[in-house]
């Protein structure tokens, strides 16, 4: 009965990021310490966690996954800061960190709070909280008082030759 428990633990995890990536690849989570509380539907890793599941990898301090009706339904991952990337077909790389990443994974929505930046194709915004829907490919940010409620935001553009002859 123990063992058919941490299966399912281990399933939902797998379930994760099936939204994320669409390719059927192994969830690997390596951390120093794992706490997995069946009673109330959540996983806990701490220690240099990192989440690798085919392009997309997360870096942490602290990890906790929340599930509901057996399934993977929000991930928690806190760091100093906490890092997500996922390498895009295009072979661009999406990154985004921030003290506190958290994961809709039904809704496919990321959430970052406290020093967040997201990066994109060259280009990078800045604030306190910053909301990526993966679907939509939308991103949504917020100002704070530490940065006199302002948002950054640097898009990449062609250089111009400015040498005229």
């Amino acid at each position: 009965m123990y063992i058919n428990k941490i299966i399912t633990g281990f399933c939902s995890m797998l379930l994760l990021f099936s939204s994320i990536v669409s390719a059927s690849e192994d969830l690997i989570i390596d951390a120093d310490n794992q706490d997995l509380d069946y009673k109330n539907n959540t996983l806990y890793f701490s220690g240099n966690v990192v989440v690798k599941q085919g392009s997309v990898t997360i870096k942490a301090d602290e990890l906790f996954v929340i599930t509901k009706e057996g399934n993977s339904d929000k991930l928690i991952a806190k760091g100093t800061p906490a890092i997500f990337s996922q390498k895009e077909q295009n072979n661009q790389e999406l990154s985004a960190q921030a003290l506190e990443i958290t994961y809709l994974v039904e809704a496919q929505v990321l959430q970052l709070a406290g020093s967040a930046k997201f990066q994109q194709g060259g280009s990078v915004v800045e604030s306190a909280k910053i909301e990526f829907d993966l679907k939509a490919q939308r991103v949504k940010a917020e100002g704070d008082e530490s940065q006199n409620g302002r948002v950054t935001t640097r898009l990449k553009t062609k250089k111009i030759n400015t040498n005229i002859y």
